[in-house]
Formats: structure tokens, sequence, C-alpha cells
């Protein structure tokens, strides 16, 4: 039965440039298939065969509906989507339901006082929207505010928009409203809000001594973050120790040691942390303070070249991921054996890391003739990079569809094929050569403005326009108490937070792997230094 089913994994598949109703019906659910779907989407076919399709899917999003609904002859699909995308200055619309799909608390913010009241009057049978557009078109808004229930408090605080927010909110919240809020999971986002805006400083006031008993680990974090900002060190220990307690993942407890060895010094925090068998930003930062051996890692390298596997085929890469679920380590480390080529390092490691446990950590240089040209530190950033998005898996697909080992966004794509003048091709992405190329051109437009690997991979994961926001409106990576690491941790966007702290590890341990040493405190320093991280803030 395994020789059989190693012939089947192996065999080659084509991907096909036109995408049939036929093959989709073949494809598993997942988000490879949705991916497909969204391209069939876009081809010339039938409203028999879109309806057809969008009944397969595994997830909607707008991205889906958008294509979707000029496909479909399905009643509502099309109006849901124009008005979706209606602007704020363009409401109220001609069709009360339409202006109902439209608007938010956040264009709502963004219209003015006679727009917001013709608003009101045309949607005067939908009293669960006009109850939070009562709250915000009052005079005193955050006395409204107060005043209402848990739901129209978050829909109000939670949606609105930072610059609103920011003009109107920003007074402390009762200690009573606080106790009732904190009961729901929304809070958790209210906090999160609230402590990483540096205009909000009398609601992060509001929040010193919140009893953490009933919130979640990032929540209480938050606070301890909140408390170090306000000078409340003791109260941070306090809100830490409880984080630590919450922490699920690794990752997460190494980070509260961290935070708790800041705090309290004196105490066996950073030896605690430098047992911790995970490789992060925290542990490599207490293994350096300490002098103490790294945990292990590994850099996989084969002579043969080429296994009989599809590299760029995503359902090949879902069956291993199927075959490899729930598995124990004999098994692991057996099959992992199908993988040991030089074009499969990625998937060797993947498998592997997983048999460890994770207790040994993957560090693979797959695809050498693709950094040919690069300096050893452009080297290990793209490889930092590579590392965190796909696990060098040249067939990942994102939800958001992102594709190939960099996860790069089709319209990044399209944009990248114009700059190369090369044909907009989406099945290439799976090649890894050609998608490290893209990665290349990208990182080069990127490196333009900004020099720090920590402010590149905010910038590869959310956008140069994120990173140049949250360097020059935020208020972080300037020096003081607990910086620049505190400002790390108050990264407004929760993907953008983590993956920054991830790459970060990752390109420290590639520099040291291709023989070119670099110290977590020297790297971590320089983020304080306008000159040697960024344009944005030099002008």
């Amino acid at each position: 039965m395994r020789k059989l089913f190693a012939v089947f994994l192996f065999l080659p598949c084509v991907i096909w440039a036109d995408i049939t109703l036929k093959r989709l019906e073949t494809m598993p659910r997942s988000y490879a298939k949705d991916f497909y779907i969204w391209r069939f989407f876009d081809q010339p076919v039938s409203d028999r065969e879109a309806d057809a399709a969008f009944y397969q899917l595994r997830s909607v999003n707008w991205k889906l509906i958008h294509r979707y609904a000029k496909r479909t002859k399905k009643p509502g699909f099309a109006m849901a989507d124009r008005c979706y995308r209606i602007a704020a200055d363009k409401l109220p619309v001609e069709t009360p339901s339409c202006s109902a799909i439209a608007v938010t608390p956040y264009k709502f913010s963004k219209m003015t006082q006679a727009k917001r009241y013709a608003l009101m009057q045309q949607l005067g049978d939908y009293p669960d929207l006009l109850r939070w557009m009562d709250v915000m078109a009052d005079e005193n808004p955050f006395f409204e505010l107060v005043k209402s229930d848990n739901k129209i408090f978050f829909q109000v605080f939670n949606r609105c928009g930072r610059d609103w927010r920011s003009e109107y909110l920003n007074h402390a919240l009762p200690p009573r409203l606080i106790e009732r809020l904190s009961k729901e999971k929304e809070f958790s986002q209210t906090v999160k809000l609230i402590v990483t805006d540096n205009r909000l400083d009398n609601l992060q006031k509001s929040l010193l001594g919140v009893d953490p008993e009933k919130l979640d680990h990032q929540t209480t974090f938050f606070l301890a973050m909140n408390a170090l900002r306000h000078d409340h060190p003791h109260l941070a220990t306090f809100y830490l120790a409880n984080a630590y307690k919450k922490a699920w993942f690794r990752f997460d407890k190494d980070k509260v040691l961290f935070w708790l060895a800041q705090t309290e010094p004196e105490k066996d925090y950073l030896k605690a942390l430098s047992n911790s068998f995970d490789l992060n930003i925290y542990t490599l930062y207490a293994h350096e303070k300490l002098k103490t051996r790294w945990p292990r890692t590994a850099t996989p390298s084969f002579k043969k070249k080429h296994c009989r596997y599809d590299i760029s085929d995503p359902f090949s890469w879902l069956k291993v991921l199927d075959r490899i679920r729930g598995k124990k380590e004999d098994f692991l480390i057996d099959y992992s054996k199908h993988f040991a080529c030089k074009n499969t390092e990625g998937h060797y490691a993947f498998i592997m890391e997983r048999a460890s446990h994770y207790r040994t950590h993957y560090f693979p240089i797959p695809y050498e003739s693709a950094y040919e040209g690069l300096s050893i530190d452009d080297k290990a950033l793209l490889l930092a990079l590579a590392r965190q998005e796909s696990r060098f898996i040249p067939s990942s697909i994102s939800p958001s569809y992102a594709l190939g080992m960099m996860q790069i966004m089709p319209f990044l794509v399209k944009a990248l094929a114009k700059e190369r003048d090369e044909p907009y091709d989406l099945d290439a992405m799976f090649i890894p050569e050609k998608n490290i190329a893209y990665a290349r051109t990208h990182l080069a437009y990127l490196e333009r403005s900004l020099f720090h690997p920590l402010f590149i991979a905010y910038a590869y994961n959310g956008g140069i326009g994120f990173t140049k926001r949250l360097l020059t409106s935020r208020e972080l990576f300037k020096k003081g108490e607990f910086e620049p690491w505190l400002s790390m941790e108050l990264v407004y966007y929760d993907e953008s937070r983590r993956y920054g702290k991830k790459v970060l590890a990752n390109y420290i341990v590639y520099k040291k792997i291709l023989g070119e040493s670099i110290g977590v405190s020297e790297v971590v320093q320089t983020l304080t230094e306008p000159t040697r991280t960024d344009r944005f803030r030099n002008r």
C-alpha cells in the first residue's frame, strides 16, 4: 500500500492555464480550490457554470463575491457587491437597502453631519443601524457611548476608525463599564486599539488596574505593556504573571518570560527563557546574554537533485499534509525520506521538524541558484522571509491567495510582471526560481526606503504604506526605557507584529549559517536610529 501511495503521489501534475468546471469538481475543498474558483470567475463562463462553482467554495470573501457577481444571474449578488464598494462621500444613495449594505461606522465617521442626518432619515426601517448611528451623530458621542449597551459600544468603538476615535472618545472609561465590557470577547480588540494608539492617553490610563481574571493571554499582555508605558512596572509584573498562566504557545510563554526578566531582572526569568525548546527572538536574546547554546538547528543538504514529486502542484502538497496529519515520529521520519532531494529540502524540513516535536529547528537553503548575486545580508533576509511565509513550499496558497514560496499576492504579481516586462502568469508563481525572482524585485523596491530587516518584514507583510504610518504617526521606535522592544509589542496590526519578530529571528539564524553572525542586541538596538533604518523618519 505504501508503494502504491508513493507512485500516486509522485505522478506529475499539469497546471492548466484554462480552468474548467470539470477540473474544479476534481479538486478537494481547500483554499487552493477557492483560488482556482476565483480565477474561474475571471473567465468567460456561463451563469450556470459560475453558480455550480460557487457552491464548491470552502469559504467566501468579498474578493470572490466581486467576481462571482459579474457572472451569476442570481438576484442580490450584483447589488451587494456594488453597494459594499460605495465610498463614504457617495452616501446616501437612492436605494435604502443599498445604503444599509454600504454604511459602516468608519464610513459614517467620514461623512458630513448633514449627510449623516439624511442617511439616518433614509434608514428608518433599519433600527439596528440607527442605534449606533444615533451615538455617533450626537454632539457628545462619548457620553452616549458610555450609556449604550455592550453591542453598540463595540460596534462604534472598534469600527469607527482611528481619527474619529481619538477626537471624540479619548476619555477615561468608568470602572463599572470596563468590568461589564471585559466579560465580552470583543473587549480584546478594544484593549488592543487603546494600548497601541499613542493618541489615546486618557483611555490608556483608565485601563490601569483592570482585573485580568477573565481576560485572554493577549489582552492581559497588552495591559502589561500599557502599564510599562505609563511607568507602572509592578503592575506590569502582575499582568505578566497572569498572562504567562494563560499562554498556550511556547512563543507566547517566552515573550512573557522576556518581559518578566525586564521588570524583575534580579530573578531567574532569563535562565528559564534560555531553557525553552523554541527558537525565537526572545530565546536568542537570552542565550546571547547568558552565553549559552541555541536550541538545535539543522540545515539539510542532499546530493540527489530531484525527487519524484511535483513541487508546483498545490494539491500534491495538500495530500502530503493529509498524509502526515496525526502521525507519530517513526512514520514521519520514514516518510520524510521521499523528500530527501535538493528540490524538496523545504518539504523534508517541514516533516522532520514535526517529527522532532519542534525541538529541532530546520533552516534549509533550497533553490540556491535563485539567490545568485545577492549579498550575504540580502540572502539571509530573503531566506528569513521565505521560511516564515511558506516554510519553502513552492505550491503554497494562503486564504488570501498569496502564492508560492514567497507568498506574493496576485495584484503584486501583476505589477511586478509589468515592471519586469513579463507576461502576467499566476501559475508561474509556483515555480520557486520565478517566485524568488519576483520577490527579489519587490524587495529591491522596499529597500529603497527601508534598511532594517524588521521594517522590511513589516512592509513585506503589511505593505509599505502601513510601515510608513507605523514609523511616522505612532510614535514608535524612539529612544526610551524598554525600547525598542516595547515598540515591537505595540505594532497595531496583529499579523505583522508577530510576523516581524519571527522573520527577525530567522534572519539572525541565517546570518550565522551563512558565515556572517550578528548579535540580537546589535540588530535590535539600531531600530531607534532612523538614519540606519529608514528614509521615512529622516526628512
